[in-house]
């Protein structure tokens, strides 16, 4: 049999036909074979819980992750609004979840549990881990630290944050039955497989670098010595109440902030969820005091050559390996730069996987992904306005 991928996609309005509709799709494709693992990413346009129980009407035994996202991703372009299901049936891959919660609490703690339940896999060897976390919730990088204190900091993470279609508002989590927010869902992928991961960005800064000169983990009190919002308030010329009223998530997803640890050649992006009252940012991951940062912007040329990038990164990991199947996340921010043309995103690495090539994933608000730091390909970090591309073969 080796590996199997089904794809199922439904717009259906009904949240628990559209569930059952796109895992009748996603059955009939595997044919006789036996679910591995259902991924499934539901927009927040339907009841969650509803679709989940459609999904689970149809495939009743396998196990489920997944989470809510603005679109899905697959080898049938991007397609938003809709209940997209992925099963992977393979009898050289085994596939073990975990779920963690209440990462507001301790974002850390959320990330081990998740790991840890997931690594009580049989199977061997541990090839890499898949995780889909609430972004909104609290420090992902702390999640990320979590999860590596399982399966160690040099070991293949690949993921991203759950996305709403409500501007930033609340995001969900899926595994098995249960249904949560403010949690990370993850799946533990292990057999006789290899792996080729690629990453870009195509962001790019503008105007002159700040100094970050007053933080608490992911909290920016001062840039430059003065209040961290100003940068902002500068900037775009608006006022501390507008920003605030606004959201400054919604400017920020657009305008973020470029850091280089370590003189990297890459810039790690990070995104303001919220300002304080006393005109902090709050971020969605670290940023050490110190640093030198970046407003950033994207362009729809280099986000597209990042693109290509990321697949042909890939593909050299994989080297001359016959790929099974794709994982792809890609960036919210891609999305709304991009437009109408995010299927391009999508052409172009089909162009150099092939074209035939299965595609599972969907549109993140951040990704966890390798990244050269010190051009060490193994440190995984937490990005924003990023696509990864994993490509699996047996």
């Amino acid at each position: 049999m080796a590996t199997v991928i089904g794809t199922g996609i439904s717009t259906k309005l009904d949240s628990f036909a559209a569930g059952k509709d796109a895992a009748l799709n996603a059955y009939y494709q595997i044919g006789k074979n036996d679910p591995g693992i259902i991924i499934v990413f539901i927009s927040t346009i339907f009841d969650q819980d509803t679709a989940i129980k459609g999904v689970h009407s149809i495939i009743k035994d396998a196990p489920l992750i997944g989470c809510s996202s603005i679109g899905s991703v697959s080898t049938y372009g991007c397609c938003r609004d809709s209940v997209t299901v992925f099963i992977i049936s393979s009898d050289s891959i085994g596939f073990s979840c975990g779920m963690g919660r209440d990462i507001s609490k301790n974002p850390r703690l959320a990330g081990h549990d998740a790991a840890k339940q997931a690594s009580h896999s049989k199977h061997n060897p541990k090839q890499a881990y898949i995780m889909l976390s609430d972004s909104l919730a609290g420090n992902n990088t702390d999640i990320l630290r979590g999860s590596q204190e399982v399966l160690g900091t040099s070991f293949p993470i690949i993921g991203g944050g759950a996305c709403d279609k409500s501007c930033f508002q609340k995001t969900y989590q899926y595994m098995g039955n249960e249904i949560r927010t403010d949690s990370v869902a993850g799946v533990l992928l292990s057999g006789d497989i290899k792996l080729g991961i690629g990453k870009s960005s195509g962001w790019q800064p503008i105007g002159k670098s700040h100094k970050v000169t007053k933080v608490k983990s992911n909290i920016v009190k001062e840039i430059d010595k003065k209040i961290a919002v100003e940068l902002y308030e500068e900037y775009f010329e608006k006022p501390f109440m507008e920003l605030k009223n606004e959201g400054i998530c919604s400017l920020g997803i657009s305008y973020p902030i470029g850091t280089r640890p370590d003189n990297a050649k890459e810039y790690l992006m990070r995104v303001p969820l919220a300002i304080e009252e006393n005109g902090g940012l709050v971020f969605n991951a670290d940023i050490q005091e110190g640093d030198d940062i970046s407003l950033m912007i994207g362009d729809k040329d280099l986000v597209l050559e990042s693109t290509k990038e990321a697949a042909l990164e890939a593909m050299r990991d994989i080297k001359s390996a016959k790929i099974k199947f794709a994982v792809m996340f890609s960036d919210i921010s891609r999305l709304l730069l991009l437009r109408k043309d995010a299927h391009k995103e999508i052409d172009i690495v089909k162009e150099h996987i092939g074209r035939n090539t299965p595609i599972l994933g969907c549109y993140t608000f951040g990704e966890y992904t390798s990244f050269n730091v010190n051009e060490s390909k193994s440190q995984c970090q937490f990005n924003n306005q990023s696509i990864s591309i994993a490509l699996f073969s047996e």
